[in-house]
């Protein structure tokens, strides 16, 4: 009865470890993903100067569709870009439309985005080695990308990725504790059928067989339904999502977790279900029975 306890105990406390590290796992996974959606929506503008002849600006748009980390490079002329102030200027500055003069402050330009090739954690050094590129070239009078939100976006990034193996790492330590624990009381709960086993001859895989199987079945068991658990919680969090957060659109852009992902947490699960009962079974067929029963 007491044994039954304890792997049972054992199997809510990796369910639960397992239920977490799926989690920090899925979550990971979704924020990336929206920050990844946002990031791909940044724009780098390479402002052009006033005096600027067509053949410098023919060379900067080459210089920049030759880049390979560049994509959707558009020329935008000073009345379109006029245009596009205007409209979204109208509701706040009125009068400032009606300045006759306001064409020649505004200056034509390039915009254009990273490739989604480049990682969320690269996109702020390759943004400000192209701006630093294109700041001297002639021609060219200011870049902009909005570097105070790149700067915010790359750190976000980093910090749900350093963070989340962390976590995990922590969780696995744990799991790892409790498993070697509950081996270790089965291993001394059953110390003389051991010892009967040793005397007999018994060989290692024989007699650690019964105690690789029992680790094995409460590391993957304790996954399965950890992982159901994740995924019925992740089930109605994106039911709640699309009757409150519609307006964002992003129920359509979180998904469980991928195959691959639920694959290698199984792969994973099974070995940390061998190592750590392996480590509590090293003793068993050297006389480790025996020998603890003459010191009783």
């Amino acid at each position: 009865m007491k044994k039954r306890a304890l792997q049972f105990s054992t199997a809510v406390i990796l369910t639960a470890s397992f239920s977490v590290i799926s989690g920090v796992l899925l979550l990971g996974q979704n924020l990336q993903q929206v920050l990844t959606l946002w990031g791909e929506s940044l724009q780098m503008s390479v402002y052009l100067s006033e005096n600027i002849t067509p053949e410098t600006s023919e060379q900067i748009a080459t210089t920049l569709k030759n880049n390979d980390k560049i994509d959707k490079v558009q020329f935008v002329p000073k009345e379109k870009a006029l245009t596009l102030f205007r409209e979204q200027m109208a509701s706040y500055a009125p009068d400032l439309l009606n300045d006759g003069d306001l064409l020649r402050l505004i200056p034509s330009s390039f915009q254009f985005s990273i490739s989604s090739q480049v990682s969320p954690s690269e996109q702020l050094p390759k943004m400000q080695e192209i701006a630093a590129s294109l700041k001297t070239q002639p021609g060219v009078e200011d870049v902009s990308f909005g570097q105070d939100w790149v700067k915010s976006y790359s750190q976000i990034s980093a910090a749900i990725t350093w963070a989340g193996w962390i976590f995990t790492m922590v969780i696995i330590g744990c799991a790892i504790f409790v498993i070697s624990n509950c081996i270790r009381s089965s291993v001394h709960q059953r110390r003389d059928e051991i010892e009967v086993l040793e005397l007999i001859g018994a060989t290692s895989s024989y007699i650690r067989k019964p105690f690789l199987i029992e680790g094995l079945a409460l590391c993957i068991l304790s996954c399965g339904v950890g992982l159901s658990l994740t995924y019925g919680l992740f089930e109605v969090a994106q039911e709640s999502m699309k009757a409150q957060l519609s307006f964002l659109q992003l129920s359509h852009q979180v998904q469980f977790l991928k195959f691959q992902t639920v694959f290698i947490l199984a792969a994973g699960a099974l070995a940390l279900g061998w190592g750590a009962t392996w480590v509590c079974l090293r003793s068993l067929n050297d006389g480790w029975a025996a020998s603890r029963k003459n010191k009783a």
